[in-house]
């Protein structure tokens, strides 16, 4: 391998890439070109973080362009449909629920905090006037 400064050059890493089985193949969920670059790589993880977000929505669409000649479309379709159904994580309802109580509580703690500040501005506002009186006594 001919890695300059430990990088791996995008050819030997698109060989790499395209004998991995695990990288989806055209018209498969997820599909991105295997180029080696890093792109694809990020591209890749992107489709597949879409994929379960859209199995935590329930959604049954499948997110791969299936204008491409050789997929069967009722099998990748029977996949999403098998993601959503199978999926029993958090559901995209639940995290929505859990951020707006999240973002309810926060909110709450800082007006609280707020509160607290201004109930000790005064007094911190007292011991500045009393050292600048003591100051001009002397």
């Amino acid at each position: 391998m001919a890695e300059i400064d430990g990088v791996q050059p995008t050819p030997e890493k698109a060989e790499e890439q395209q004998a991995d089985n695990s990288w989806p193949k055209p018209g498969e969920e997820g599909y991105v070109h295997p180029d080696g670059t890093p792109q694809s790589v990020q591209q890749l993880e992107d489709n597949r973080r879409a994929a379960a977000d859209r199995a935590a929505a329930g959604s049954v669409v499948h997110g791969a362009p299936l204008a491409t000649p050789g997929p069967d479309v009722q099998a990748e379709r029977d996949k999403a449909v098998e993601r959503a159904e199978s999926y029993d994580g958090t559901t995209t309802e639940q995290a929505e629920e859990h951020l707006t109580e999240w973002i309810e509580e926060k909110t709450e703690e800082k007006a609280d905090e707020a509160a607290d500040d201004e109930q000790a501005k005064p007094a911190a506002r007292r011991t500045r006037a009393s050292r600048s009186a003591d100051t001009k006594k002397e």
